[in-house]
């Protein structure tokens, strides 16, 4: 037998095995053999509220509900209702695929009164079902991103390799550059320009290839909602991309090359991406929908950003407006 015979077949028996090992570790990941986001976990909630019972709201969502403690919006609720035990499971760059993975055992564990699902315009949909396209994309990306479609563990690894990795220098600016830049932008949101320049006015208006995302998206949401009960109250806070708040975030991208063939009907507070999510969603009616548009619209002045400048996730002000809202709208009754 050959030297290169012998090779590929070592080379065939390392992918083998390395096939299994994923494969094992997704069915570990998809039934929550452990508690793969205990880091998370622990970082957002106090030990004493996570020995609780019983809680009165539970909190899922991605990085806007998961950002650091000095804005978020949930540590603004607790300081609001401090008689009132919340407990916050979101996780960055997570959807409703991940969340759908450890849901129904926090929902069993804690027997929330309540559960607030935050829900982001801005990629939901592409967290369901990543970019079909290759434009501008590398092979090895493409590669991942089509792989992560079927392995949900995929996205795990990731989060927790982007989790390890040092800090550089334009995320540090991109956090605390008051004015808007094209040089420090958030690369994702500048990388997802670049794959599709019209996707942010697909996502919102679901049209072309996120009608499929979103039949995939429902399928997921109703899938979280199955394993609620019926008594259980369930509010959708939908977060708006920043460009739907005015122009000023929507020129911005249009700098960053997006492109919007109707920026008017973008801009509508009633926008496709909900009212087709409410009227899908309206046979569960224990379910309230939270369009925050309205509010973060009124609320964005010229000298009082609700955004980033270089960031499409919220600010303290942001957070501040967030907490405000939810309080008088969840907390009234």
């Amino acid at each position: 037998m050959s030297i290169l015979t012998r090779i590929l077949i070592l080379l065939l028996k390392l992918l083998v095995i390395c096939f299994i090992s994923l494969l094992f570790f997704e069915i570990c990941y998809r039934n929550s053999v452990i508690d793969f986001y205990k880091t998370e976990t622990l970082g957002l909630n106090s030990t004493e509220d996570l020995k609780e019972a019983q809680a009165d709201l539970l909190v899922f969502g991605d990085s806007f509900s998961a950002t650091s403690k000095t804005i978020n919006y949930v540590d603004r609720l607790r300081e609001a209702n401090p008689e009132k035990t919340i407990l916050n499971f979101s996780i960055p760059g997570t959807g409703i695929r991940q969340l759908n993975t450890l849901a129904k055992g926090k929902i069993k564990k804690y027997q929330p009164k309540a559960i607030l699902y935050q829900i982001y315009v801005g990629n939901d949909l592409l967290d369901v079902e990543k970019f079909k396209t290759r434009n501008n994309v590398s092979f090895l990306k493409y590669s991942f991103w089509q792989a992560s479609n079927t392995f949900l563990s995929l996205s795990y690894l990731n989060h927790k390799a982007n989790v390890l990795r040092p800090k550089v220098t334009y995320r540090h600016k991109t956090l605390t550059i008051a004015d808007f830049s094209p040089d420090y932008y958030n690369k994702r949101s500048q990388h997802d320009v670049l794959v599709n320049s019209n996707y942010l006015e697909e996502t919102v208006s679901i049209s072309a290839r996120f009608k499929v995302k979103y039949e995939k998206w429902l399928r997921e949401i109703k899938t979280l909602l199955d394993n609620i009960p019926k008594e259980t109250k369930v509010y959708f806070v939908w977060i708006p991309h920043c460009a739907q708040v005015n122009d000023y975030y929507l020129n911005n991208f249009k700098v960053l090359n997006a492109e919007f063939k109707n920026a008017k009907q973008y801009q509508e507070l009633n926008y496709p991406f909900l009212n087709n999510a409410e009227q899908d969603l309206k046979s569960y009616h224990n379910v309230k929908h939270i369009n925050t548009l309205p509010v973060f619209r009124g609320e964005d002045e010229l000298n009082r950003r609700i955004f980033f400048a270089n960031d499409p996730h919220l600010n303290k002000f942001g957070n501040d407006v967030l907490a405000n809202y939810l309080n008088s709208d969840y907390f009234k009754d």
